[in-house]
């Protein structure tokens, strides 16, 4: 088994954080007066930035967007000013001004900021389909020579890993966007009572036949020996509809990989549709789960022991850590979990979300005067060393390495004032750098939650169960005419499979995919399929695939052994 790298990984607009190695996320205290605080340009960390900082006469200045998650604690200021700011524009080689932006209105906010002609010159931003449509309105600049003029660090990382620059670049053949780099993981996850199996003497699920008869005994056999019908086989609400969505061959998009063919999948997500139709009528799943918009109801029916199949994020994710674990342990304290290889289904068998470890997330406005500036702020922001203090506080000061070099932290409560914001800031940090950062377990939770881990990334993390197609960011970026097509119904397509979930005979998953084909022909969907038909005939060859993908994941995981 592969080490671990217990880190921070941004996927899609979420932050995973490792469910033990929470213990080591920076987090931070009070830099305005109080005694007890260390100023952040004191520790190792910020002597090797500050020596490596050019003469004020050579500074640029630059604008740079931040998310706003109104996270920082009061004491510590705002974005024009807090103690990380300042470390950054004192250890660092130019002047940055922060403009925050509020983290699930970004599009809102910089479409405002580039009509008024106010964009600024880096735009960090996590959505894929908001960085295209930025490009295809072409708002952004070409970044091919400011990286070959002006770049060290990120040049050299685009040399150690060519993905960057083969993900970077968009349809006119020009780079356009900066990445980060980090080990591939597990993201969807099948949790499953082990405990309730072997006390029904069912076996592991294989099959997706498996997988219902078992739900359907966690349902209906007492599984928890409380003399009562309360439990609940498996669930659909948050994850639910993706990963069995999965497990029938359909992915993230609506479209895969057919021989030399790239179609619109349709049949893969009807059988699953119907599978999680057989589910509710059976009566195995709970009635309401439509009206659980997140997925809170079905987590804390997990958590209170009530539910036997988890579908849901994997334990990297914070909603699954060791707060949680320990809540159900207190709950059913013979409790066993287990993680469950996606059952097989007539398409074959596939793994669930996995993360995405080469990620773009860097912008330049076209409007940005100063690219050099720019590009030292890129590189100064991506070098290890100051990525991992803008990530986990000062060394000496935040964390300490331990005996076998990992960090650890100093002061939990001094943390959580002085370096619980920081996340953001370290965006472009491409954590696979920090190197291997395993730990050892420190108590039942961490270790119960470390196998999981390890479980999870055996059981998910695998090109003979791959995931069923591309991931979005990997797609071609859509004329504005077709994007609009294909966002104009896509909730209507939604609409449709979740209605023949709960219908009944009264509206199957038959009808339900007549009547999005329907839709989205209607629509001039027809157009989108052949947009993307042509672009894999022409592309794939060169354009990034999963084999690319599970290549990047062997390359990391052997780079994480040195």
């Amino acid at each position: 088994m592969a080490k671990h790298n217990w880190k921070k990984a941004a996927m899609g607009g979420t932050v995973m954080v490792t469910a033990a190695g929470m213990l080591l996320a920076g987090c931070g205290s009070n830099d305005n007066g109080a005694s007890s605080s260390t100023s952040p340009t004191t520790g190792a960390s910020a002597t090797t930035a500050a020596s490596t900082a050019p003469t004020a006469a050579a500074r640029g200045k630059i604008t740079a967007t931040i998310y706003d998650r109104n996270n920082i604690p009061p004491q510590e200021g705002n974005w024009d000013k807090n103690r990380w700011t300042e470390w950054i524009n004192k250890n660092g080689p130019v002047d940055v001004q922060y403009v925050p932006v509020p983290r699930w209105e970004s599009l809102q906010k910089l479409n405002t900021l580039f009509a008024s002609n106010s964009a600024p010159d880096l735009i960090l931003e996590y959505d894929t389909g908001y960085r295209n449509l930025w490009y295809s309105q072409k708002l952004l600049a070409p970044i091919d020579e400011m990286v070959e003029k002006y770049s060290t660090t990120y040049k050299d990382l685009m040399k150690q890993f060519p993905q960057l620059k083969k993900l970077g670049t968009k349809d006119d053949g020009k780079l356009y966007e900066v990445g980060k780099v980090s080990r591939l993981v597990a993201g969807h996850a099948v949790f499953i009572r082990q405990d309730w199996l072997d006390k029904l003497k069912l076996s592991t699920p294989k099959t997706a036949d498996d997988l219902f008869n078992v739900a359907k005994a966690f349902a209906e056999q007492d599984p928890d020996g409380n003399g009562k019908k309360d439990t609940f086989g498996i669930n659909l609400s948050g994850n639910g509809f993706s990963i069995i969505s999965h497990m029938f061959g359909y992915g993230e998009v609506a479209w895969r990989v057919d021989g030399s063919n790239f179609i619109h999948e349709w049949e893969r997500q009807s059988a699953a549709v119907d599978y999680q139709k057989k589910l509710f009528d059976a009566g195995v799943v709970d009635k309401d789960f439509l009206a659980d918009k997140n997925g809170e109801k079905a987590k804390q029916d997990f958590l209170s022991g009530k539910l036997g199949i988890y579908l849901h994020q994997s334990t990297l994710d914070t909603s699954i850590g060791e707060k949680d674990y320990d809540t159900l342990k207190q709950n059913v304290p013979d409790m066993k979990l287990a993680i469950v290889p996606l059952p097989s289904t007539q398409y074959g068998q596939f793994s669930p979300v996995i993360s995405s470890p080469i990620q773009m997330v860097g912008i330049v406005n076209a409007k940005a005067k100063d690219q050099k500036a720019i590009m030292q702020y890129i590189d100064f922001m991506i070098k290890p060393d100051v990525s991992l203090t803008v990530s986990k506080g000062l060394e000496g000061v935040h964390w300490k390495r331990n005996a076998e070099g990992v960090p650890e932290t100093i002061d939990a409560e001094k943390n959580k004032i002085e370096a619980s914001y920081t996340a953001d800031l370290a965006m472009m940090s491409s954590t696979l750098l920090w190197g291997n950062t395993t730990f050892k377990p420190k108590n039942d939770t961490q270790t119960a939650l470390l196998k999981l881990s390890d479980d999870a990334i055996a059981a998910y993390v695998s090109k003979d169960r791959p995931i069923p197609t591309l991931k979005p960011e990997y797609l071609p970026v859509l004329p504005a005419d077709l994007t609009m097509i294909s966002k104009n119904v896509d909730q209507q397509i939604k609409d449709n499979w979740l209605k023949a979930i709960v219908s009944g005979k009264t509206f199957t998953a038959q009808q339900a995919l007549d009547t999005s084909k329907k839709t989205w022909e209607a629509a001039g969907g027809t157009k989108v399929d052949e947009f993307y038909a042509k672009w894999y005939t022409a592309n794939k060859d060169t354009a990034f695939m999963l084999k690319d993908l599970y290549e990047f994941g062997e390359q990391a995981d052997k780079l994480l052994k040195k």
